[in-house]
């Protein structure tokens, strides 16, 4: 890995396409914070990225006035597929959803999915919020790409819009359910003979109650869908966010990523 790759600590979410040679221009806040509150300067190297062209080494060839741009040097890693769960939540208060969110990225989540509930706090949602803070957690976790966030949509019109090939994990607090490590491990023996690369994450969602629970209504439809499995995670109620990580954990560790050797993220490679 070269001097500049290891100097670059910082880094960038960009929307524009990346090619070598070319120049990117920052948002007027990128620009402010990479001036005003990281104090850096022109010709200091930064990492960017997009969700779609890998992970390029940049340099910061202007910056002025909420005005920047960066030239792109080289690629350091190749785009892959991070194919995460779905996460369904209902929204909780605001610290919390922020970590909720924070974390889940970190986890590895595909699509976040905020669902209105019976029982919930809140059934307003601000979509850019948390778009902004999905794509911070990305940029932290060096994420190649950026989970999708969903629309708002109420519980029960979410379960009757289902698609035919995905598997839903319901959390049920109610500790009905098998431990969600066992059912995993169901789940992948049963695929006995296939790769754990071929194990097609993306069709799989994982439920979380609001603050209040779900009601009884809501348990009993979840737990009459063929395509939905109850299961339990342990003897104590856990708050949103603490369901949400411990689910995600458990789910990487049996069929997810967590299962398969890292690629290096020190790759930097001439074009």
């Amino acid at each position: 890995m070269t001097d500049d790759a290891i100097r670059a600590r910082q880094r960038l979410f960009v929307s524009d396409p990346i090619t070598p040679g070319c120049e990117i221009e920052l948002a007027p806040e990128q620009s402010h914070y990479l001036e005003h509150v990281m104090r850096l300067k022109p010709g200091t190297p930064i990492k960017i990225f997009n969700g779609r062209d890998g992970e390029w080494l940049a340099t910061i060839a202007h910056l002025r006035k909420k005005k920047g741009t960066l030239a792109v040097d080289r690629l350091l890693r190749d785009q892959i597929v991070e194919r995460g769960p779905m996460l369904a939540f209902a929204p909780i208060k605001k610290q919390r959803l922020d970590f909720l969110i924070e974390k889940a990225v970190e986890m590895g989540v595909g699509t976040l999915q905020p669902i209105v509930t019976a029982h919930g706090i809140t059934d307003k949602v601000r979509l850019d919020r948390l778009h902004a803070q999905v794509i911070e957690a990305a940029e932290q976790c060096e994420r190649l790409t950026v989970p999708e966030i969903a629309p708002p949509v109420k519980l029960l019109d979410w379960l009757s819009d289902w698609p035919e090939n995905r598997h839903l994990l319901f959390c049920d607090e109610t500790g009905s359910g098998s431990p969600i490590g066992e059912v995993l491990s169901q789940l992948l023996a049963k695929r006995a003979g296939s790769a754990i690369d071929n194990v097609n994450v993306v069709n799989h969602a994982i439920v979380i109650g609001p603050e209040g629970g779900f009601s009884a209504d809501e348990i009993e439809r979840i737990r009459k869908q063929s395509f939905a499995t109850p299961v339990s995670l342990g003897p104590r109620i856990l708050r949103a966010e603490t369901a949400a990580i411990a689910a995600l954990s458990v789910f990487q560790d049996r069929l997810g990523d967590w299962s398969k050797t890292p690629v290096t993220r020190d790759q930097g490679k001439p074009l």
